[in-house]
């Protein structure tokens, strides 16, 4: 008996606490005092949706599984299909004309629903199945073997390959892994052109942070159903990235600027690309942040990696295109209209600019 009246006076107290805590935490977040990851106050997201867990390339997703993924600007609900790409369920076999579209998580749909991402927009208006093997967290090298593993026993005649240079670069890079990236498991070129093998950035894909771990239920509960962990959460990632350099990324690196070695890995990755795919079309297209606008103009439209690729296409004999050509038409507003508020991605209006833009471009409909 004395001893749950103690228990009583510990637990009230903590209770209050909690509660009041929790209330505080919302009430901050709905202000945009602090920024802290929404609880979707469900039991869903019972694992990792972005986790590494493929021996040959690291990210990829689990296979016929539902994520829901919330911020304030937007609350939208993955799904993957039997071999864990977020897309519908596709045949081998093609009826007709069939793309395949690689890249990351703008090519995956970051924030909008399936049927408002470029390539469902693009498959819907001509008739063209697009079927999407994008992710999250990928760069040039793990891309070339999403398709070589992925996409290749699926029939297709041809590849949307959307690049963003941004990040795309440097995650391609296992310098860059070594100071900012060191708990990954990404496979990286390593040597020098044309010799180049495959590394990985740790032994085995199980060591990876980001590895695909068995359900923590009481984490998830936790994560799924409070502020007050998802603070904690956020504490630790700050924490995190006090330990490495500071990496920035305000002039774009791989877009306005890319060295010798970089670039040499680009070109090496889209090489080896077009012997895997053989005669089938190649379709690259480069995707500007949303800070790229202003770095643009301030440059007076020099882009050397738009340079670059543009020369290697017609060398290796596939199309190119960068969106960021784009600005040159518009004002920064529009530029501004195209992502979403509470994250640099594209939202539902970006993405229908960009099938328009990448139809129109390499004629598609016709």
């Amino acid at each position: 008996m004395i001893m749950r009246k103690k228990l009583f006076k510990i637990l009230i107290p903590f209770t209050i606490f909690f509660f009041s805590l929790e209330l505080g935490l919302m009430i901050l977040n709905a202000l945009n005092i602090i920024k802290l990851e929404e609880p979707i106050y469900s039991f869903d997201n019972s694992r990792r949706f972005w986790a590494e867990n493929d021996p040959d390339f690291g990210v990829w997703h689990s296979a016929n599984y539902s994520f829901r993924h919330k911020k304030e600007c937007f609350d939208v609900k993955y799904l993957t299909n039997s071999i864990g790409a977020r897309d519908k369920e596709r045949q081998i076999s093609a009826s007709g004309s069939r793309f395949a579209v690689i890249g990351d998580s703008f090519a995956e749909g970051w924030g909008v629903e399936d049927q408002d991402r470029f390539s469902n927009l693009l498959e819907g208006r001509t008739g063209i199945e697009f079927m999407n093997f994008a992710v999250g967290g990928a760069g040039l090298t793990q891309e070339y073997l999403i398709y070589k593993k992925k996409v290749m026993p699926f029939e297709h005649d041809a590849v949307l390959w959307a690049l963003f240079p941004i990040n795309d670069i440097v995650d391609d890079d296992i310098e860059f892994h070594a100071k900012y990236s060191h708990n990954r498991y990404r496979a990286y070129w390593v040597g020098e052109y044309p010799d180049y093998h495959i590394e990985h950035g740790l032994d085995s894909v199980q060591q990876s942070h980001f590895y695909f771990e068995k359900p923590n239920n009481i984490k998830s509960f936790l994560k799924n159903f409070t502020y007050t962990y998802n603070m904690l959460r956020a504490f630790k990632y700050v924490y995190q990235r006090t330990q490495v350099p500071e990496f920035d990324l305000s002039d774009s690196p791989g877009y306005f600027q890319i060295n010798d070695e970089q670039w040499d890995r680009t070109k090496y990755s889209i090489e080896k690309m077009k012997e895997a795919m053989g005669d089938k079309k190649l379709y690259i297209v480069t995707i500007p942040g949303d800070h790229s606008y202003k770095i643009y103009k301030d440059h007076r439209y020099e882009v050397p990696l738009r340079d670059s690729l543009t020369k290697w296409s017609a060398k290796l004999g596939f199309q190119y295109y960068d969106l960021l050509s784009e600005a040159d038409r518009m004002d920064s507003t529009e530029w501004k209209s195209l992502y979403f508020d509470c994250d640099a991605h594209w939202n539902t209006i970006g993405h229908k600019w960009a099938a328009d833009k990448i139809d129109s471009v390499f004629n598609i409909s016709r």
